[in-house]
């Protein structure tokens, strides 16, 4: 799913940002035979922006970024992700179609929104017909970004949603038929993946602050979790990841522990990805989305 993906140019530099109203974070990666090494990440706070408003442009120069192929992973207030029947029409079809199934419930003024969709796996139909999610872009948000990173010098190639960056990071944990259930927490808005054989069948958005609710959070994870086994026909979920890095001995953690009778991980992200430098704790809470987003691999760079 990409609403935006223009030709790169050939480099084994890439760059990838997610502009959010709390801050930026910034992550650069290299593509090394086919394989994606993390170079660097950075994080500046709304507040650090107000302070210094040239700091994002003076780290691009200092890392030699000019030019650099960029990615754009959407904030939360940016785009609309909706499960809708998909329509029975072609591909060069789709977005028109879907559009007028959806329309009705797009958040943002209707003249201003891009539409794009994310397939799901053939089998996720079995039990409920074939579903589609709609992508509904916030279409001036989205160009204010774009024109931001090439106004400091990078060249956009491609614009993705939280849920298909995070793939990039979380697919090879997720390699087994029975699902995993992936928990991505952030106070303004958490999401719920769920996942088998590396691929997507269900997500969801918590609008509320995990911090404040935990419970509610192990509900809708159990709901979504038996939504899943009943609905889409999969086996059951054995495991829960929860991302950024929490303690073991979390609240978040003992409240799913609790009241989830099922495996419950979070993972270090320095045992996930190959970096040239160690991930602090801070970085790791603050750029997880922006790292996911630089570990993605154009097609043809795989072969």
């Amino acid at each position: 799913m990409l609403l935006f993906d223009k030709k790169t140019k050939k480099q084994a530099i890439r760059v990838c940002l997610r502009i959010a109203n709390e801050g930026t974070s910034i992550a650069i990666s290299k593509l090394i035979a086919g394989k994606i090494q993390l170079h660097h990440c950075e994080y500046f706070s709304a507040f650090d922006l107000e302070q210094n408003p040239d700091s994002i442009q003076d780290f691009i120069e200092k890392n030699n970024l000019d030019g650099a192929n960029t990615s754009l992973v959407l904030a939360n207030e940016d785009y609309q992700l909706l499960l809708t029947e998909a329509p029975e029409v072609g591909a060069d079809e789709l977005c028109e179609a879907l559009w007028w199934k959806v329309k009705d419930l797009v958040a943002f003024e209707i003249e201003n929104a891009q539409i794009d969709y994310i397939e799901l796996p053939a089998d996720s139909a079995k039990h409920q017909g074939r579903k589609i999610y709609a992508v509904i872009a916030d279409k001036s948000k989205v160009k204010a970004k774009i024109a931001k990173l090439e106004a400091l010098g990078l060249n956009p190639t491609t614009v993705e949603v939280p849920e298909t960056a995070l793939l990039h990071l979380v697919a090879n944990l997720c390699t087994d038929l029975v699902g995993t259930s992936i928990i991505y927490l952030d106070p303004e808005q958490s999401l719920l993946m769920l996942l088998s054989e590396e691929n997507m069948y269900l997500s969801r958005t918590l609008q509320y602050n995990y911090l404040e609710r935990m419970d509610a959070v192990a509900l809708d994870v159990q709901r979504s979790m038996d939504y899943y086994e009943s609905q889409i026909g999969k086996p059951p979920c054995t495991k829960i990841i929860v991302l950024p890095l929490q303690q073991d001995d979390s609240d978040v953690m003992q409240v799913l522990r609790n009241n989830i009778g099922v495996e419950i991980l979070s993972f270090d992200m320095n045992t996930l990805v190959s970096s040239d430098e160690a991930l602090s704790i801070d970085i790791q809470q603050h750029c997880l989305l922006a790292i996911s987003g630089s570990l993605r691999v154009d097609k043809k760079a795989k072969k």
